[in-house]
């Protein structure tokens, strides 16, 4: 009689954890569809919301809304939002934004981490790529960030950012940021001479 009952197999979940885990979820999910409305009192509110009540997950559609949009009220409420950020969870999705296609959010992303002041010691090769690859602005941005960075340093990025550096400039391209190149290359010299 029992021999054809299968056993059922039930996953412990801890109620707390998959509800509140669930509800964040749920509140991504309608931030980024707000930012993805064509209406952009409706992107407005989502930005709001995100302030209030957004995780990191949601700054990745914050870059597309600040790249597509041409609301400049939108543009302003996402810079003001990206440039108060204080978790350190934000780091990871502001760092990818620096390989982005969009020269604008290379450049917000390098003023949202200087503005925010969190700590990205661990990323500045990743900087320096930017600096690199990019143009006076973006160069001038990521000098700000590296003018203030404090110890501790990791010798492997600081040596990588030399590396590419001297790189850059065994290319003898001359570019109007070589100044502001020279000074970012000076101050990783200075940092790679105490380590």
């Amino acid at each position: 009689m029992y021999s054809d009952v299968k056993p059922i197999h039930l996953q412990r979940i801890n109620p707390d954890m998959s509800t509140n885990s669930t509800k964040i979820n749920q509140i991504e999910a309608q931030i980024v569809q707000g930012l993805q409305s064509e209406d952009d009192s409706a992107v407005l509110k989502a930005i709001k919301k995100a302030r209030s009540k957004g995780t990191e997950k949601v700054i990745p559609a914050m870059f597309e809304v600040y790249a597509n949009s041409k609301n400049s009220s939108v543009k302003e409420a996402v810079t003001k939002l990206l440039q108060e950020l204080k978790s350190t969870s934000a780091i990871d999705p502001l760092i990818d934004q620096l390989s982005s296609p969009h020269e604008n959010c290379r450049i917000l992303a390098l003023s949202a981490i200087w503005n925010s002041g969190l700590d990205v010691n661990d990323y500045i090769d990743e900087i320096v790529q930017t600096v690199i690859n990019g143009d006076f602005q973006e160069a001038f941005e990521a000098l700000t960030i590296i003018e203030n960075l404090e110890p501790p340093f990791d010798e492997e990025v600081i040596l990588n950012s030399q590396l590419m550096l001297n790189q850059y400039f065994n290319k003898n391209t001359p570019a109007e940021k070589d100044s502001l190149v020279k000074e970012i290359a000076s101050i990783i010299n200075r940092i790679g001479q105490q380590i």
